[in-house]
Order: C-alpha cells, then structure tokens, then sequence
C-alpha cells in the first residue's frame, strides 16, 4: 500500500512528461504555451469529460502530486534566481504584495460580512486564498479559525475558479498594455506576484508571457507566501468569531500552526542562496530546471483533475461574488500601486 501513490501517479507523469515534450515543439514553443499551462488544460478536460470511477485510481497520486511535488517544484524553480534578482525588485517589490495582501484581506472581510451577509469565518477564509497563496492560505487559515469542511472547500473552490482564469488573463493584459502603454516586464511581474492567487498559477502566467515577468513574479509571489506564517499567529491571537457555530470543533493551537508553515518557501530561499553562491555546476542546471518543470506540470496536471464544473456550481453564490470582487480588486489595485511605483 505503501507503493500504491507512486503506482497510481505513473499515469501523471507520463501526461506532464507529454506536456513539456509538446511545449517544446517547434509548432508550441513560440505561441507561450508552456508545458504547466498544456497540462492544467488536459487535466481540466479529463476531469470533467472522463467518469469519475475511471479516474478514482489516481486519487493516491493526485495528491502526491499536488502537495509534495508541487512543493518541491516551488523550492526548486529558486534554481532560476540569484539574490542579486531579488535586490533588484527593489522597495516595490516587498511593498506592492505586502499592501496587496493587506488590502485584500480588509477589503475581503468588509465586502464579506457588510454587503454579503457572510460570517467573519467564513469571509476571512475566502479572502485569505485571494490575498496570500491561494488553497493552501485558506486551508491554514481554516484550521486556525475552525472552518468546517463546506466553508474551507468553497473557498478553495474560489481560488481555483479566479485563480486559473487570472493564470489565462494576465498574459492577455500584458499584450493588451503594450498595445497602449510602455510596460516594464520586470513591473508586471511585480503584479503579476503581488495578484495572482497560487505559487503554481504565477509561474504559469509569467512563464507565458517571458523569462523576466516570471521571476520577478515568484519573488514577489513568495513576499506574500513568507507573510502567511505571522498572518497566522496573528489570527489566532484575536477572539475566534461565530463560538456558537464553532464549539464542537477542536480548539486551533500550536500544531494546526506548524503545520501551516510554508516550508517549501523557506527551500525556496535555500536554493536560491545555493544558486547564488555558484555551488550549481552549470552543467547540471539544464537537467535541474527539466525536472523542475515536470514536477510543476504533474502539479498543474493534478490540480486540473481536480477542477469539476459542478463542484464549482455548489460553491455557492455569495462566496462566489465575494471572490469575484476581490479577483476586481486585485487586478485594480495592484495595477494602481505598481503604476505609482513605476
């Protein structure tokens, strides 16, 4: 049983292997499809064109592949980055995702609970997905505050929902700005970090756009994912709201916060500094950086799979336009400040 993950995810490798072939062809490579944007597409048909009791066998390797590797395959994409590239994002890029994640989660919790009609819980799940790293900051977020299981999937289903059609979207809008304006690539990947909702959709997008909007994206990307482990203690200092909803569910302490803590952010910086210093012989990163891509595919693969139009449907209205006002927000907002700090 032990083996049955990697059995069962030897069909998801062999697609995303198929993917990144395919994005390297000749008739693909210039039309900015990468390999993880071919593969979260495949796994969205297949999820909702196949019957679910022929893909239930691969249940054991989607979740390998949705955690760990896509984990891994974040820790590993710092093979890309130098600390000189951070240092070069500059003021903007710390400040445009801090404000951004801040802002979002106000404006998440007011939009929430005084025009929706929802509970603080529930609105401070939503908008935490929207403001820090998409599913897995509502997921910590939802074990502090005690969420029950429908509030944590909706919110997730949000993510997934705004989050892939961002992924879609940004690399449009970038065409579409330099049709009218003199955009900086290094400034929209700024953006695009301090907007998009998953570590896995940023790299997507800017991926599809060029080199240089990518890695400013996960930089500023992972400004936000490192903010999500104090955004935690802080929540669990403040009175948990909705007792009366939440009394039968056991009290948040220190492990649901540990647990929370994105360590594939911290092997992020690790790498990173290793690539820094040079110890990567440059002969090995070709290799590195195919494998990293593979492993970011079988992630987009998975969570692909995992997008079903009718569990998108029962998500529900109000959370649905809570997350939809906020995609708003993000897009306006962040492009205000980014054109501030130009």
């Amino acid at each position: 049983m032990k083996n049955l993950p990697w059995l069962s995810f030897l069909p998801l490798g062999l697609v995303a292997a198929v993917a990144l072939w395919l994005s390297r062809t000749p008739a693909l490579a210039g039309t900015g499809l990468s390999a993880l944007t071919l593969a979260i597409g495949l796994g969205m048909l297949a999820g909702n064109l196949l019957p679910k009791h022929w893909l239930k066998p691969l249940a054991p390797g989607v979740g390998l592949a949705r955690q760990h590797f896509l984990r891994l395959g974040v820790a590993l994409y710092g093979l890309r980055l130098t600390f000189g590239a951070v240092m070069a994002l500059g003021v903007a890029g710390v400040a445009v995702p801090l404000l951004m994640l801040a802002g979002t989660l106000l404006v998440g919790l007011w939009l929430g609970t005084k025009v929706l009609g929802l509970s603080g819980r529930e609105a401070l799940v939503i908008s935490a997905g929207s403001a820090v790293c998409g599913a897995a900051a509502a997921i910590a977020v939802a074990s502090v505050v005690r969420s029950d299981e429908h509030e944590t999937a909706v919110a997730v289903a949000t993510v997934v929902v705004f989050g892939t059609l961002g992924m879609f979207l940004y690399p449009a809008l970038y065409e579409l700005a330099l049709q009218h304006w003199a955009v900086n690539a290094h400034l929209f990947g700024i953006f695009t970090g301090a907007t998009l909702h998953e570590v896995a959709q940023v790299i997507a997008a800017g991926q599809m756009v060029n080199p240089t909007v990518a890695d400013a994206a996960v930089v500023a990307k992972m400004v936000r994912v490192l903010a999500l482990a104090p955004l935690l203690l802080l929540i669990a200092t403040f009175p948990q709201q909705d007792n009366e909803a939440s009394a039968d569910k056991p009290a948040a302490g220190k492990p649901s916060l540990m647990k929370s803590v994105p360590w594939f952010a911290l092997g992020f910086i690790v790498v990173m500094a290793i690539h820094s210093a040079g110890w990567v012989p440059a002969d090995w990163k070709p290799a590195l950086m195919t494998f990293d891509d593979w492993l970011l595919a079988c992630a987009m693969l998975a969570i692909g799979l995992n997008t079903r139009l009718g569990d998108l449907l029962r998500a529900g209205r109000r959370p649905m336009m809570l997350a939809g006002m906020l995609f708003v927000f993000l897009i306006s907002v962040g492009a205000l400040l980014c054109w501030v700090v130009a």
